[in-house]
């Protein structure tokens, strides 16, 4: 009788072993398949191609006797520690190179956003930054970065003052050439600011194409 009992304690005993190894189990694959999940989500999530953005720069240009062969954009729709100043290459439809650049403080109002541009405008001390086209003029010198800028004038109703902003095309030594994401960027007096070498390959494009455009956007 013993024995009968000892064997029926043994059997028990197994199958609650079995059932804790079964749902141990079933939690590693639920982990793997929530891990697996999140992992085919961050890889197949849709990268932006900006067509529309470089079809209607494309459009703008040729209406309008600008630059049709290169010119430059800026979604401010994009978090500042990752690259939102695109090189676009009107003739390929293609975006040729980007990095990071600085977005306006607006007097303070953006410091409770720093990770975004939610404020814009086309006032004078604003020191924000403001959307729209605008077509880059010409150079001169500038006491920040590489010691030289570009002007740059609004050509609709949202960025007109820009010239009289001194909103200018900069470079700034706190701008790096890598993405910082998730932390974010120092914010401007309203200048599109740049990393120095960054600048630098804009400056060349510059010297070789005029009446290039910028199109800044959200």
């Amino acid at each position: 009788m013993k024995i009968k009992i000892f064997i029926f304690l043994i059997i028990i005993s197994f199958s609650r072993c079995k059932e804790k190894k079964n749902t141990a189990t079933n939690f590693v694959q639920n982990d793997s398949k929530i891990e697996n999940t999140i992992i085919q989500n961050i890889v197949t999530k849709p990268v932006k191609t900006y067509k529309t953005e470089i079809a209607y720069l494309k459009k703008y240009s040729k209406e309008n006797g600008y630059n049709q062969e290169v010119s430059f954009m800026i979604d401010y729709s994009v978090h500042s520690g990752k690259n939102r100043f695109f090189i676009v290459d009107l003739k390929n439809d293609s975006i040729k190179n980007r990095a990071l650049v600085c977005h306006g403080s607006c007097n303070g109002d953006n410091i409770n956003n720093k990770d975004f541009a939610d404020k814009f405008s086309n006032v004078s001390e604003s020191l924000c930054s403001t959307l729209g086209m605008a077509v880059i003029s010409e150079r001169d010198y500038s006491s920040w970065g590489n010691n030289y800028k570009y002007w740059i004038d609004g050509l609709e109703k949202s960025n007109e003052n820009m010239r009289k902003r001194v909103v200018v095309l900069h470079a700034w030594e706190g701008v790096p050439d890598e993405e910082i994401y998730p932390n974010t960027l120092a914010m401007s007096w309203g200048c599109p600011t740049v990393s120095l070498d960054f600048l630098d390959i804009l400056d060349t494009i510059l010297k070789e194409n005029e009446k290039v455009l910028l199109y800044s956007f959200k």
